[in-house]
């Protein structure tokens, strides 16, 4: 049986990020040099958190056809403020709620390092 989280948790290491774990030892999130990023800090999963030494943001991917309607929902509302996009071959990485002096692309570098190594070992 393959291993998906053991294969995670190797990967995440390159970037030297260390792991988050839940009570199952499922990754949720990832800590590095100057911050940490979470999968989900909302009740319903819908998005996650990342820290960035004193700034944080919230992010979350979308895919136009396959995301539900909370996500679709929260979408819409996202536009109208303050946000991000990075579209990622039809999957969007969005960022909203940003505080602090990082930039969106700062936020989008530690991101990507973070999912880049996840959906690669999918494939």
């Amino acid at each position: 049986m393959f291993n998906y989280n053991a294969k995670r948790k190797d990967k995440l290491k390159r970037f030297n990020m260390e792991m988050i774990l839940n009570e199952n030892d499922i990754v949720v999130g990832a800590s590095f040099e100057n911050g940490t990023i979470q999968d989900y800090v909302d009740e319903s999963k819908t998005y996650g958190l990342i820290r960035i030494e004193d700034s944080t943001a919230n992010w979350f991917l979308f895919n136009k056809e396959e995301s539900d309607k909370d996500l679709q929902e929260l979408y819409a509302k996202i536009l109208k403020e303050e946000h991000f996009i990075q579209d990622d071959f039809g999957e969007e990485i969005v960022i909203f709620n940003k505080t602090g002096d990082s930039s969106f692309d700062d936020f989008i570098k530690k991101i990507d390092a973070y999912l880049n190594d996840e959906m690669g070992s999918i494939f």
